[in-house]
């Protein structure tokens, strides 16, 4: 429901750029609906967003700065959704606590063995596997460089994903990345209700876009709300209330990568 939510953000600020108004009804019941949304496009002017925001969205993992975000910037992130996102320097006690309970979740997380089946079975190594397949993870998407990058594309496969020395790599690079950032923005809705999920999806997508325009990364981090005990106890650390959604690592770059993340064709998703 969140990643529908996400999409359906998509086609509202498409529909803008494109001279229409996405009218969105939700119809779900539940997680199990075989029908969501209805959207109706209706005639108005152009919002003037520029299609980049959309074409150039994409996740980046290395190179964020620690430089403070600025209260503008965050102020054009968090837009009208005060109540929704929820943004904590790396140097305030709510940061420190994500950058901590990141980590040791994300050490639980890669030594459970389904856990790592599972982000075995999402990555494609090869050429022929991202042909194939037209999604999950690959060599670029995850920024593997020169050699490195080479070298995972012709020699790994799943069971390297499994052994000890690319559990212990993983944790090195998350030791890393919690502790080069700026902070960190947390999405939250007020229940798991169909609607709520589809409407947190939507503010992150939102974010994700105006974060474009201010060469601001995000890197999504949500182990914290995957594993015990953090699962259990972030909401209450962090001073929330509402269900937290999305976890995201923050920072400037001061170059924002071209989009490398492997997308299915339309004709795979959509059928006239």
């Amino acid at each position: 429901m969140l990643s529908i939510g996400a999409f359906i953000e998509n086609v509202s600020i498409a529909a803008g750029i494109h001279g229409y108004e996405a009218k969105v009804d939700i119809v779900g019941q539940d997680n199990f609906s075989q029908e969501i949304a209805d959207v109706r496009l209706v005639p108005k002017t152009a919002t003037g967003i520029s299609e980049q925001v959309i074409k150039q969205r994409r996740t980046i993992r290395k190179h964020l700065q620690k430089t403070a975000i600025t209260m503008e910037d965050i102020k054009h992130l968090v837009a009208n959704n005060h109540s929704k996102i929820m943004y904590y320097p790396l140097a305030s006690k709510e940061g420190a606590y994500l950058k901590n309970a990141t980590l040791l979740a994300n050490k639980a997380q890669v030594y459970r063995d389904d856990a790592q089946a599972e982000l075995a079975n999402w990555i494609r190594w090869t050429e022929g596997e991202a042909r194939e397949y037209g999604n999950g993870l690959s060599p670029e998407s995850m920024e593997m460089e020169g050699i490195i990058r080479w070298y995972a594309k012709y020699f790994l496969g799943k069971k390297d994903v499994l052994s000890k020395t690319f559990r212990n790599e993983t944790i090195k690079l998350v030791e890393e990345q919690v502790q080069n950032c700026a902070g960190w923005l947390v999405i939250a809705s007020d229940s798991s209700t169909v609607a709520d999920l589809i409407d947190a999806g939507r503010v992150l997508q939102a974010a994700w876009l105006r974060a474009y325009e201010k060469s601001i990364a995000f890197h999504p981090m949500t182990q914290v709300l995957e594993e015990n005990p953090w699962q259990a106890e972030v909401a209450k650390e962090l001073g929330h209330s509402g269900k937290l959604q999305f976890i995201i690592r923050i920072g400037y770059v001061k170059t924002y990568s071209q989009p490398v993340s492997l997308r299915m064709p339309m004709s795979k998703i959509i059928t006239v």
